[in-house]
């Protein structure tokens, strides 16, 4: 039984078909990141593309398929051992999605830790950078849950064709569906954390842009008053001595007043 695992960055690809006799359209496929997983059936041999997740992405896995060979083709790490001693391709493929899937796991729970750190330190503030982060765990998980959806869709297909019930199929399809079922989870606790960061941001902006009015028209009082008694015309209590600091005072007091009122208001709207 042949098992190889070539990294197609490392060699030429024209050499990769004509030593293997692959069809190009599979590497280029391992190529490129938005390829989703599938179990595809040719004449002589099976096409499989599986997600698996690297640091901050998720790369793409080729794998050649024949009954006494398998090839995996990548294009960026390879965290994987590849298990000789199973008595089948089909098995080693299998054990390759169960560690994929272990992987998975392990990002899952750093991002669980991100999570309750942001739910924490929610309870004292809010920061726009910890919405932008449960932006990113969103676009993230929403990547982990198509990949996953689609590596458990290889493996139905696996368990369609063999029609066997094997008990190492059955755990590796088991793994994927609790780790497809956790990233949903996780998605959804981020999405309504994200809305609720939202609706706490909005409200304090509204309570500052209310503040802002109230000293704003408040404000404008002492203005139209000091710009009312600063024209060169005459007017009333214009010869009263210190006239000037009582109309400052009636200013602040009437200010005052109208700001007071003005809060009342919107404090009565909510």
């Amino acid at each position: 039984m042949i098992v190889e695992s070539i990294n197609i960055k490392e060699k030429n690809i024209k050499d990769i078909i004509s030593k293997y006799e692959l069809d190009e359209d599979l590497l280029l496929d391992v190529e490129d990141s938005s390829e989703i997983a599938r179990f595809l059936e040719k004449k002589k041999y099976t096409e499989v593309i599986l997600k698996y997740p690297i640091k901050n992405d998720i790369a793409t896995l080729g794998i050649y398929l024949e009954q006494n060979k398998i090839l995996f083709l990548y294009n960026e790490d390879f965290p994987f051992t590849i298990n000789n001693s199973l008595k089948t391709t089909t098995m080693i493929l299998v054990d390759v999605i169960y560690q994929i899937t272990e992987n998975y796991f392990k990002i899952l729970k750093t991002t669980d830790k991100k999570i309750r750190k942001i739910k924490l330190a929610s309870k004292t503030s809010v920061k726009n950078n910890d919405l932008l982060t449960l932006f990113e765990l969103q676009n993230d998980l929403d990547d982990y849950v198509i990949s996953i959806k689609g590596n458990l869709g290889v493996l139905n297909k696996i368990i369609t064709i063999t029609r066997t019930n094997n008990e190492f199929i059955n755990d590796a399809k088991i793994e994927n569906e609790q780790a497809l079922e956790t990233a949903v989870s996780y998605s959804k606790i981020v999405s309504n954390l994200r809305s609720t960061l939202e609706i706490i941001t909005n409200n304090i902006t509204n309570k500052r842009m209310e503040g802002l009015t109230i000293v704003n028209v408040s404000a404008l009082i002492i203005t139209s008053i000091s710009g009312l008694y600063g024209m060169n015309v005459r007017l009333p209590l214009a010869n009263i001595y210190n006239i000037f600091y009582y109309i400052i005072l009636l200013s602040i007091i009437f200010a005052l007043s109208f700001g007071f009122f003005l809060k009342k208001k919107f404090s009565e709207k909510k």
